[in-house]
C-alpha cells in the first residue's frame, strides 16, 4: 500500500495561504499557479522555489507582486531583486543586512 501525503492546497488563481493556515514548516500548493508555500519559524508565509514561467516550455518570465504586505528580511549572505515601482505597506519593514543587497529595477 502506497503513503499517500496531502498538502492543504487551494486551485483559486493568486490565493496564498494565511499566516493562521500553516504551521512553521508545513507545506501548501496552488494547484492553479503551480506555487509552494510554506510558514517560516519566524512567522511568515513564503513561496518556495520557484522560477520562470510562460507559455508552453517558453519559461522566460518572471513576475512579483508589486506590494510587500508583511515583514520581510533577505537572508544573511544572499542578495535580493525585484522590478518596480514597489509599495512597502505601512508598518511593514524590509530588512536588508549588512554585506547584502536589494535591487530594485
Amino acid at each position: 500500500m502506497a503513503n499517500t501525503i496531502i498538502l492543504k492546497n487551494s486551485s483559486t488563481t493568486s490565493s496564498v495561504p494565511a499566516v493562521g493556515d500553516l504551521t512553521a514548516g508545513e507545506l501548501a500548493v496552488n494547484t492553479a499557479d503551480r506555487k509552494l508555500f510554506t510558514k517560516t519559524v519566524g512567522g511568515v508565509v513564503v513561496q518556495v522555489g520557484g522560477g520562470a514561467t510562460g507559455s508552453g516550455a517558453d519559461d522566460v518570465f518572471y513576475e512579483n507582486t508589486p506590494t510587500v504586505t508583511a515583514d520581510y528580511t533577505i537572508t544573511t549572505g544572499k542578495n535580493a531583486m525585484t522590478t518596480g515601482p514597489l509599495t512597502i505597506n505601512t508598518g511593514i519593514t524590509v530588512t536588508v543586512p549588512t554585506g547584502s543587497r536589494l535591487v530594485i529595477l
